[in-house]
């Protein structure tokens, strides 16, 4: 799917192929869009951590997926940002919580992006409607 985009006073969307070349390319569009509001530094990274870490977990573990799209809005609450994808029903707020390590040679890759999503955001939900999965994260403006 090529990627499309529309930005304007009621928000952005981009809809973008599955690919790892995405994540860059949502950044970038993303950051385009929130440039006029004026965000602080602090602000900016969050938004763009929570962004990379929920489109690539699309990316990198969805099956069956070939639609991927990121909507935001800045509102006065915060920045919303939407993505959803068509790939089989997956709620990774519902995941197990992975097993905790105390030295390196105990830990395991990954697994902690969730976690750090819901560290960084105000708020954090997960639907699946019409065999649409959307995860939804409210990123503090203030």
């Amino acid at each position: 799917m090529p990627s499309t985009a529309a930005s304007g006073a009621d928000g952005f969307l981009r809809n973008l192929p599955v690919d790892l070349a995405s994540i860059e390319e949502a950044r970038q569009g993303l950051a385009a869009y929130l440039l006029p509001f004026q965000l602080g530094e602090r602000v900016m990274n969050r938004i763009e951590v929570v962004l990379e870490e929920l489109v690539s977990n699309v990316v990198r573990h969805a099956s069956a997926v070939d639609e991927l799209s990121i909507a935001a809005e800045c509102l006065d609450d915060g920045v919303h940002l939407t993505i959803a994808d068509n790939g089989t029903a997956f709620d990774p707020l519902g995941a197990a919580a992975p097993t905790p390590f105390s030295t390196l040679e105990e830990a395991e890759l990954g697994g902690l992006g969730i976690l750090l999503v819901k560290r960084l955001t105000r708020s954090l939900d997960y639907e699946r409607i019409g065999g649409v999965n959307r995860i939804r994260a409210v990123v503090a403006t203030q």
